[in-house]
């Protein structure tokens, strides 16, 4: 997405020592890594910041003319470089990283085990290693958390996704597309939720990154 990652995306360390405004810079989830097990809240925010972890992308779409301490980390070595990657070229202006969204979720794109789907209650924008959910009008994010724990959802994954060496598991956006969701409750009589963890272990194991 943005043509050059270690560029835009900068540790708050770096952002003070370069003196960018905090309204050029948003707090980002790079990397399925990141996500926590249920919710990328404030506290998560804090603590990466106090790590110094790099999570603040710089986003100047539709930001005008840059700030003078932004001219000058765009006029860095560094920034020479950004400019002639593939993406930067071809945007005008190089330095506008495109299609910065915030979403109502974040999905895995790949996992060791599980896609895992995450809350975003600080309102962060991502990175394309992650799937951005935005949820349709109408539709609670309360009630599509819990359907995505749901034993049938699970076994959907399974079915959608599909697994990569090393013991990682992918679900590309078509797949996660294609996944069932039980929004409705949906209880299950215990012979049934038992079936259903069966087949989610044989997929798992018949898949070889169990």
């Amino acid at each position: 997405m943005t043509g050059d990652n270690d560029f835009f995306h900068l540790r708050p360390s770096e952002a003070r020592l370069w003196s960018l405004p905090d309204e050029v810079l948003r707090v980002t989830v790079r990397r399925a890594e990141q996500l926590p097990p249920r919710d990328v809240d404030e506290s998560v925010v804090r603590q990466w910041l106090a790590d110094d972890r790099r999570v603040l992308l710089l986003d100047l779409k539709g930001k005008g003319h840059p700030a003078p301490s932004v001219w000058r980390y765009l006029s860095t070595l560094e920034a020479e470089r950004a400019r002639r990657s593939y993406k930067c070229r071809n945007r005008e202006p190089w330095y506008a990283v495109p299609d910065v969204k915030v979403p109502d979720a974040f999905l895995s794109y790949m996992s060791g085990r599980a896609p895992t789907l995450v809350a975003n209650s600080a309102r962060c924008v991502c990175s394309n290693s992650v799937h951005a959910v935005v949820l349709e009008a109408g539709v609670r994010l309360p009630q599509v958390l819990a359907a995505w724990r749901h034993p049938l959802c699970q076994l959907s994954c399974e079915v959608e996704g599909h697994p990569l060496g090393g013991g990682m598991f992918k679900l590309e956006p078509g797949e996660a597309a294609r996944t069932r969701l039980p929004l409705r409750a949906l209880g299950l009589p215990g012979e049934e939720s038992q079936m259903l963890d069966q087949a989610i272990q044989f997929m798992r194991r018949w898949l070889h990154y169990d």
